[in-house]
């Protein structure tokens, strides 16, 4: 009996998540909640190809959400293996894994991990022994996909000084020309976290160089930081990447109690030309920048929210300089919930609450005008659904 102890378990396992799928589906309505887009102004086209991804909640139970201009989808509704897909694929690879899925079987599904334009796919993974600290082994697993000709050129390649870290994960990766860079975020043994680039020659498939980006020191009672500000779930090509740095030591003797600055600042880094610059700005304007900013070409996008409604500070990174600051404001916003922000596609993509539900609003961030104003309507709900929530965490376009 004891031989067979495994294979019993995985069964009893299977059952469980199985009747756990089919238990979650029985508590669903057969008539689903539909959330519809209302237009008060402007171009309904704004709205044609976006997904809303959000939470509605009842008491203590949550119902995920991805709302389009035709439907709204339940992924709980799914059919069983459709869930699944749902769980271990994020949306914006969907594409990807439906078109070219046999360059992208077996790959870990994580958004920073890919690349793509109109004539290659890039993939680029950093792989370990352990998911333990510290890591043993790492090595390079990077593949790259030529559409046109459907030819792959894999990369298998050891993490230079990989005895020196903890951990390494990837960050981001760009392709240019037939170059690929991965950045990965990394903490060393002795040295604190850094951000590096990493630059492969596709042709000749090896290790060109390596350089750090940005690093931050150890610190022993306090805590730090590093992290790409850029949108995290975009695979498309980046010119800049806007990075945050800070650390902060506890100084129990110090007469206010706050923390002693190690460091806090902001770097724009130039992906082609691999050179990194520290962004100068009033202290009100660097720590409004958050994970609502993005970069779009050459302008940083900062928005912060504001009394009416949503201010947008813009940074033109090639010129040094700060530009006319966007403001746009918001009917009827209510002030107990924060709006939820995108910087996309040059636009400012708001969802507020209202005192009549929630509303969307898009403005053109180079004229500062006003795209779309609409209403998100709610409709197929039960009689004991009233009183809900609706949270908003991710928008997306597609095409």
């Amino acid at each position: 009996m004891k031989r067979y102890w495994k294979i019993i378990s995985i069964c009893l396992v299977t059952l469980l998540v199985i009747g756990t799928f089919y238990i979650q589906s029985s508590f669903a309505t057969n008539e689903h909640l539909k959330i519809e887009f209302e237009k008060v102004n402007g171009n309904e086209g704004e709205v044609e190809n976006l997904i809303l991804f959000g939470d509605y909640s009842v008491g203590h139970i949550y119902q995920p959400l991805q709302i389009t201009s035709e439907e709204t989808i339940d992924p709980t509704n799914l059919p069983f293996l459709r869930q699944l897909e749902r769980i271990t694929i994020p949306p914006m690879l969907e594409g990807l894994v439906k078109q070219y899925r046999n360059f992208m079987r077996g790959k870990d599904m994580a958004s920073t991990y890919f690349f793509e334009d109109e004539n290659r796919i890039a993939y680029a993974n950093i792989k370990a022994k352990n998911h333990v600290h510290p890591m043993k082994d790492l090595t390079f697993d990077i593949e790259v996909l030529t559409k046109k000709s459907e030819e792959v050129t894999s990369i298998r390649l050891d993490v230079p000084e990989r005895e020196s870290y903890f951990w390494m994960q990837v960050e981001d990766v760009q392709v240019i020309d037939d170059e690929v860079k991965v950045i990965a975020r990394s903490s060393r043994i002795t040295n604190g976290d850094e951000l590096r680039v990493y630059t492969f020659d596709l042709n000749k498939q090896k290790l060109v160089t390596d350089d750090t980006i940005a690093s931050i020191p150890m610190v022993e009672n306090g805590w730090s930081d590093l992290r790409i500000v850029n949108d995290y779930y975009s695979i498309q090509r980046n010119k800049y990447l806007l990075i945050k740095v800070e650390a902060f030591e506890d100084d129990m003797g110090h007469s206010d109690g706050e923390p002693n600055v190690v460091a806090n600042e902001f770097i724009v880094y130039d992906i082609e030309n691999n050179q990194s610059k520290k962004i100068v700005a009033p202290a009100e304007i660097l720590g409004s920048i958050g994970g609502d900013s993005a970069i779009s070409k050459s302008t940083i996008y900062i928005p912060s929210q504001s009394a009416n409604g949503v201010e947008v500070n813009q940074y033109d990174i090639e010129n040094e300089k700060w530009d006319e600051k966007r403001t746009f404001d918001l009917v009827d916003n209510k002030d107990e919930e924060s709006p939820y922000m995108k910087v996309m596609n040059e636009k400012l993509y708001v969802i507020h609450l209202t005192n009549n539900g929630h509303s969307i609003f898009i403005g053109d961030l180079k004229t500062g005008e006003s795209l779309y104003e609409g209403k998100l309507k709610m409709t197929n709900q039960g009689e004991d659904q009233k009183d809900y929530r609706l949270y908003f965490h991710e928008i997306e376009y597609v095409q």
